[in-house]
C-alpha cells in the first residue's frame, strides 16, 4: 500500500512543482548575447586594460569606463579588440582585453568610443631675449586614451602628433559617462509600476492556481502520514 500511494505521490508532486514554478522561478535577464566578431563590449570595470599584446604584462591604459570596444576576435581568455578611430587627433588602437572583463552586448552604439582632447602647454626656459618674437610657451592638443596608474600617481596614454605615451593627468581631466548601456538595460527590465494586464500579459497566477496550492499544503503532511505509519500487520512467528 506505502509503494502505491508513493509511487501516486510523487508524480503528483512534480506536476505540481512544474506547474507553479513559472511563480517561483526568478526572471534573469541576459546583458548581452553571444559575442559575434564584429559586435561591442562595453566596459563596465574600472581596472580593464587595453593591451598591446595576449599577456598581461603588456598592459598600456585603462579604458575608460561605461564606453565600448569594437570585438575582432572571440577566445575564452582574451578578445582582440579596437578602439577608436583614425581622426586628425586620434588613430585606431589595435590590441586585446580579457574576456572576462568584457561585457558583449547585441547593439551598435551610437557613440562607442571616448574622445576627449585636452591642451598641454610646454614652457621653455632659459629665454635670453625678452623680444615677444621668442616664444617661451608651446601648446600641444593631445588626444587621451585611458589612466595608467604607478603607485598613488596617475599618468595619461595620449596621442600627441603623430607619438603616444604617457604624461601626468591633469586634475581637471573629467569625461562624460556613456550613458547608453544604462539606458538599453532600463528596457530591459520591466517597470514596477505597470500592471501586467494593462500591459496585455496575463497575469502568471490565477485563483484556481492559488486553490490547488492551498490544497497541496493541507494535502502534504496527510500523505506523509499515511507512508511514514508504521504497519500494524503482526510479523508472523517462525517455525522452529
Amino acid at each position: 500500500m506505502k509503494k502505491f500511494i508513493l509511487s501516486a505521490f510523487l508524480p503528483l508532486l512534480y506536476f505540481l512543482y512544474s506547474l507553479f514554478s513559472p511563480l517561483t522561478a526568478p526572471i534573469v535577464y541576459a546583458a548581452a548575447t553571444q559575442a559575434t566578431a564584429g559586435g561591442y563590449a562595453c566596459i563596465l570595470g574600472d581596472e580593464t586594460f587595453f593591451y598591446s599584446a595576449r599577456d598581461e604584462k603588456r598592459g598600456l591604459f585603462l579604458l575608460p569606463q561605461t564606453y565600448y570596444v569594437k570585438l575582432l576576435e572571440i577566445s575564452p581568455d582574451f578578445c582582440k579588440i579596437e578602439y577608436l578611430y583614425d581622426d586628425t587627433y586620434t588613430q585606431k588602437l589595435v590590441g586585446y582585453a580579457r574576456t572576462s572583463e568584457l561585457t558583449f552586448v547585441d547593439y551598435v552604439p551610437k557613440r562607442p568610443y571616448l574622445y576627449q582632447l585636452f591642451d598641454v602647454r610646454y614652457t621653455i626656459d632659459g629665454t635670453v631675449s625678452e623680444d615677444s618674437s621668442f616664444l617661451n610657451q608651446i601648446t600641444i592638443t593631445c588626444a587621451y586614451y585611458g589612466d595608467y596608474r604607478i603607485g598613488s600617481e596617475t599618468y595619461c596614454y595620449v596621442l600627441r602628433d603623430d607619438s603616444f605615451g604617457y604624461i601626468p593627468k591633469p586634475t581637471d581631466l573629467i569625461y562624460e559617462q556613456n550613458t547608453e548601456y544604462a539606458e538599453w538595460l532600463a528596457l530591459q527590465t520591466p517597470s514596477e509600476d505597470v500592471d501586467p494586464k494593462e500591459d496585455g500579459e496575463e497575469n502568471t497566477s490565477s485563483p484556481a492556481q492559488t486553490a490547488i496550492l492551498v490544497a497541496l499544503c493541507l494535502l502534504v503532511p496527510v500523505l506523509a502520514a499515511l507512508i511514514l505509519r508504521p504497519s500494524k500487520r503482526q510479523p508472523y512467528d517462525q517455525e522452529e
